[in-house]
């Protein structure tokens, strides 16, 4: 190429740069990709079509719920471990664990490989012109050559071993954390439970309340007509009515909310109809009888999310010895078997002679050893970083450990306290019941005043909410004291008196 020719080519190759950068900075896409998305950052993007999206959201199982069925809490917890997906994302984790491990497995075996090539190539070669007065001939070949390789991995110093390892503490942690998300269904199905049945035993006391604060203000009234009780009493009785009122459907507003959460935890629709067991006939939780000393020792032995840090950890062992692993050599059985099979003709001075054909087999085998030597230090900095991922993984398991023992000692204690509170509570019950009875009676007698009525009765008010709440922070306390010990759903019930 003349020194001319040079000159306008590297120009127009400038030029052509020149125009692909002004394209790219000016920022506009092509006409056929601004038609894919809004015409503007200020104007909604139009979709199309997109009812075969819409109807992957549907749900295609119905709920197992009987509307007519009033559910305990074993049964609710039966009827979201089968139908909660976080069940099954739990599952379809330990079923890849699972499979890593035969992918592992696999490395065992020899590697069997079988190849092909077929084609045609005409190739020119040189010749002296006293011969041919071309200066070449050319050979035209029509060929197949198929081969069977064998490839076997015999020694690696540990690291299919190691890698072995890392695929079986996976599956370890996989699995625990399966069980663990059934017992966290199960607690979450368990609050909601107590929440929903404690606010519906809310709505009760506070109807009960409702009702004696009517009852009060009747005989206020029935009192006022006669002229035996002035009239900023008889509006103070009907002041607490209405605040009764109030209050009930104070309470009652945050039925639905609990309601919503119960059908979340369970993994069912709001909407569907669910009737449960009445907040009275639940049972309390069973008396506490080891030590505290004791239940750290069970969680530590028995939770499924500690032992699955401690899974990682070995985890995170055996990478550091794969990755060590890398400094020493492979030593393989290799092998192959094949053939040639072509057709060949020449060419020689424009006359081409006639096909003929060739088919040869071929076949080897020996032992290759391969040992990298320098790398720039990728096998150091692998080393290290897998140190550090186990060091991380230790650290994690000394701060679940410290959190776990934290949790059973605050939730032994709460269990505690109570039963304590619970049976203060009942005692406060019966006691203000006895002074709401007995000064009702006195005031219809003319020996007591309104006000002393309505103090009776808004204390014996306080005293059931009281006796309510205390129940649930009970129970919430049980379920929350068997979830941080890492036992399987609730304990055994003990029939109560109260």
């Amino acid at each position: 190429m003349s020194r001319h020719a040079r000159h306008v080519a590297l120009g127009f190759l400038f030029i052509s740069y020149g125009a692909l950068v002004s394209c790219a900075t000016q920022g506009e896409p092509p006409e056929r990709l601004r038609t894919q998305v809004a015409p503007g950052p200020t104007t909604p993007w139009r979709a199309p079509d997109l009812r075969e999206y819409s109807k992957a959201l549907k749900p295609t199982e119905q709920a197992p719920i009987d509307p007519a069925h009033q559910y305990d809490l074993p049964e609710l917890v039966d009827v979201a471990e089968r139908v909660n997906p976080e069940t099954r994302v739990a599952w379809e984790h330990a079923r890849q664990a699972a499979i890593g491990v035969g992918l592992v497995e696999s490395e065992y075996f020899p590697m069997l490989t079988l190849a092909a090539f077929g084609g045609f190539q005409s190739l020119p070669l040189p010749a002296p012109q006293t011969v041919i007065p071309e200066g070449f001939f050319r050979i035209d070949v029509a060929h197949l050559v198929p081969g069977l390789g064998l490839k076997w991995l015999l020694l690696d110093f540990g690291r299919r071993s190691d890698t072995m390892d890392v695929a079986k503490e996976r599956l370890l942690a996989a699995n625990l954390g399966f069980n663990r998300t059934h017992q966290d269904l199960a607690f979450r199905v368990q609050r909601a439970f107590y929440a929903l049945t404690g606010v519906r035993a809310r709505i009760a006391v506070g109807q009960a309340t409702l009702d004696a604060a009517r009852s009060v203000q009747g005989a206020a009234e029935s009192r006022s007509a006669q002229g035996l009780e002035t009239v900023p009493e008889v509006l103070l009785a009907r002041q607490q009515a209405v605040q009764a009122q109030f209050d009930l459907e104070e309470i009652t507003a945050k039925e639905r909310d609990a309601q919503v959460t119960l059908a979340e935890s369970m993994g069912i629709l709001p909407t569907t109809p669910l009737q449960l067991v009445d907040f009275t006939a639940l049972a309390l939780p069973p008396l506490l009888e080891d030590s505290v000393e004791k239940v750290i020792d069970r969680a530590l032995e028995q939770r499924p999310d500690l032992i699955a840090k401690v899974a990682v950890v070995r985890e995170k062992e055996a990478a550091v010895r794969r990755a060590r692993a890398e400094y020493f050599p492979t030593l393989s059985l290799v092998g192959d078997v094949g053939g040639e099979l072509a057709r060949t003709r020449f060419d020689v001075g424009g006359q081409n002679t006639s096909w003929f054909n060739t088919g040869q087999p071929t076949y080897g085998g020996g032992l290759r050893l391969e040992w990298q030597l320098f790398e720039g230090g990728a096998r150091a900095r692998k080393v290290e970083l897998a140190e550090a991922e186990r060091r991380a993984a230790e650290q994690e398991v000394s701060a679940a450990r410290d959190r776990a023992i934290n949790d059973v000692w605050k939730a032994y204690t709460n269990v505690r306290l109570g039963f304590r509170r619970l049976d203060v509570a009942a005692a406060v019950v019966k006691a203000s019941e006895s002074s709401y009875e007995g000064t009702l009676r006195s005031y219809r007698l003319g020996l007591g005043t309104l006000v002393d009525l309505l103090a009776a009765r808004r204390e014996l008010s306080r005293a059931r909410f009281q006796e309510v709440d205390t129940k649930l922070q009970l129970l919430d306390a049980s379920v929350t004291l068997a979830f941080s010990t890492g036992e399987n759903g609730s304990a055994p019930p003990r029939p109560t008196g109260r």
